[in-house]
């Protein structure tokens, strides 16, 4: 029997409490289309693309004894887009960079590495769905993100606006999208959590597949919507449908054919001024959406659920 001295670990002060050193962060890392945009740089705060349309292709014969019959050329177009600044800035006590963490590191340090992810996400956020701001003193300019940007020549909402999701739409979509782009077709399909769902019911039905002898899945995702006008990878996305848009939206992407030009790739800013025992920094990127090819991508929205 234990005696009644027996020293126990209830009620302990000293022990040592069990917490993860690892910490879990729970809002989500988006950047999925920002990750996939080829770069570039940018020389001003205003950056513009250039596009050419090739002649309609029609019979070019002529007659050995005959002067040319010279045709109608055509000059460029630009697109033009503002260079927004990106800022996440924050701030840090020397006391708490002192204070021994569960994590073990630096707090300065876990607050850099924390804000360069809220960078990424906020540039994914605007390449995405910010919409143009000229600027001035007092007012942030911002940039025409890819929803505002190829929707100027975007003919697909106006097409199926109140009509169900659906497959055929979708077709219709892929086959619209080769015919205005000389076939540069999108590749990508992004969609809010709404639409995606619904999308994985295009097949109607449950794959069962069994990858070993005790290995078995069941598939009920669409990851790929393939037809004869081009191959579309699936994606769901946070930021395509949010909490206030008042109708569902799908958005479909050739990577090649947009791009994100920097004036000033992400940094981390140290030189802020304190008047304080604390530390101030700073991630600070300048950059812009550039569309070279409208067609080659495509927005819609107004869409039914049944």
């Amino acid at each position: 029997m234990a005696s009644a001295d027996i020293f126990t670990s209830y009620g302990d002060a000293s022990r040592k409490e069990d917490v993860l050193s690892l910490i879990e962060y729970l809002t989500a890392k988006e950047s999925s289309i920002f990750n996939m945009l080829p770069k570039s740089s940018a020389t001003d705060t205003i950056h513009s693309t250039l596009t050419d349309t090739y002649r309609t292709a029609a019979s070019a014969a002529v007659a050995e004894d005959t002067d040319y019959t010279m045709l109608a050329r055509t000059s460029p177009s630009r697109d033009t887009n503002l260079i927004q600044n990106i800022a996440v800035p924050f701030q840090v006590t020397r006391t708490q960079m002192l204070i021994d963490h569960y994590q073990g590191e630096n707090e300065l340090a876990r607050q850099t590495a924390k804000a360069m992810v809220d960078w990424h996400n906020a540039a994914e956020f605007d390449i995405v769905r910010s919409t143009l701001v000229t600027g001035a003193s007092g007012t942030a300019p911002k940039m025409r993100g890819i929803l505002q940007g190829i929707s100027t020549s975007n003919t697909y909402t106006a097409m199926n606006s109140g009509t169900v999701w659906s497959a055929s739409i979708l077709k219709g979509f892929q086959a619209e999208a080769w015919n205005q782009s000389n076939g540069d077709v999108p590749t990508d399909l992004f969609l809010g959590k709404v639409l995606r769902d619904k999308t994985d019911d295009f097949t109607n039905k449950s794959t069962n597949v069994v990858t070993g002898t005790n290995v078995k899945e069941v598939v009920l995702a669409t990851d790929v919507f393939e037809t004869g006008f081009g191959k579309l990878q699936v994606h769901a996305h946070r930021y395509i449908y949010q909490s206030g848009d008042t109708t569902h939206r799908v958005l479909a992407i050739n990577p090649d054919k947009l791009g994100v030009a920097f004036l000033e790739r992400p940094r981390i800013d140290t030189g802020l001024a304190r008047s304080g025992d604390y530390e101030t920094r700073a991630v600070i990127g300048k950059l812009t959406l550039e569309v070279k090819n409208k067609q080659s991508n495509y927005y819609a929205l107004g869409f039914l659920l049944t």
